[in-house]
């Protein structure tokens, strides 16, 4: 896996994780964009690919849920990973219906927890680009 092959957006109102999870993402040899402004990031994710968007789910103008349903919209394979700090089970049932492919607590366990969840999608992805190769190849 050529992690520079992979795009990565953060969204979050708190300017203390865009930059520790940039700063670690980047280490690990990701690109990485963050933005604190989910409208932002929506206009980003028309404009450009993220193979990867983790998004906080309490956030103010639009919550991290109707952000999921919108990035879905646009890119059903994008990898979407919700975080929060305030979780219910309702939110992450929500979460898991409107395609979240995974759900991080706040405060994190540690950064290479986040890193091992985030390699996890991209080994997804992988997976169904194989699978997309496959078929294409049998046409």
């Amino acid at each position: 896996m050529n992690k520079q092959n992979y795009k990565i957006l953060i969204v979050d109102d708190e300017r203390d994780i865009l930059e520790s999870l940039k700063k670690n993402l980047v280490l690990e040899g990701y690109r990485v964009e963050t933005t604190d402004d989910p409208e932002e990031a929506l206009e980003r994710i028309k404009n450009d690919k993220f193979h990867i968007v983790l998004t906080d789910i309490v956030m103010p103008k639009m919550d991290g849920i109707e952000l999921l349903r919108e990035i879905k919209s646009y890119d059903a394979l994008a990898q979407v990973i919700m975080m929060t700090g305030y979780s219910t089970m309702d939110k992450t049932i929500k979460s898991l219906e409107s395609g979240a492919n995974d759900y991080i607590l706040k405060p994190f366990k540690s950064v290479e927890h986040v890193i091992s969840i985030i390699n996890l999608s991209i080994d997804k992805l992988e997976r169904w680009r194989d699978s997309i190769r496959g078929i294409v190849k049998e046409i």
